[in-house]
Order: C-alpha cells, then sequence, then structure tokens
C-alpha cells in the first residue's frame, strides 16, 4: 500500500466527530468500549464500529483484560496530530472574533 494512502487513511479515521470524541477520551487514559460508550450520545455498535475504523487505521490499539477489551491510543503523535489540530483552530477563531 502507498504511503499516501496510509497517510489519508489515518486522516479519515480522524475525520469524523464521534471518532475525534472517542480520541479525546482516550488521550487521557485507556479505556473499555463501554466506559467510551457511556460517555459519548450513541449506540454500543456504533461505538465499536467506530473504534474498528481507529484500530484498522493503525490510530487506536487495544489489549485484553479479562472479558472486557481495552482501547488506547497507539501513537504519542497521534496526539500530536491533536493538540495540532487545536491551535490551528484556537489561532482561526481568534482571528475571526478580532474581526467582529
Amino acid at each position: 500500500m502507498k504511503i499516501e494512502i496510509m497517510n489519508a487513511n489515518i486522516f479519515k479515521a480522524l475525520g469524523h466527530p464521534t471518532r475525534m470524541e472517542i480520541i479525546k477520551l482516550l488521550n487521557d487514559h485507556p479505556l473499555c468500549v463501554c466506559e467510551i460508550f457511556e460517555q459519548i450520545e450513541s449506540t454500543q455498535p456504533n461505538i465499536s464500529q467506530h473504534l474498528k475504523l481507529l484500530k484498522d487505521a493503525d490510530v487506536l490499539d487495544s489489549v485484553r483484560d479479562g472479558n472486557k477489551i481495552i482501547y488506547l491510543i497507539k501513537h504519542d503523535e497521534v496526539r500530536q496530530i491533536i493538540s495540532l489540530s487545536k491551535t490551528i483552530l484556537r489561532k482561526e477563531i481568534d482571528q475571526l472574533t478580532k474581526g467582529e
């Protein structure tokens, strides 16, 4: 698979509001599906689909803990991407509010 396609798959995986919420939750600490489901307004099957997509894109990793599967951010660089995105948004919001 070409590196450009792999790169695009990471951004596609991050490019959904629910998946961004999941990443935000996992940024603090690893969680199981049941803990993620409790904090996001969606169905458990929908959350599981989003987790699978993030895992398939190598954004998340998982480990088994008894009968639970714990999800965690696979690479620290994902946190950096999210942080950079927030910085860009803050700058844009600042520019918009200064223009009013």
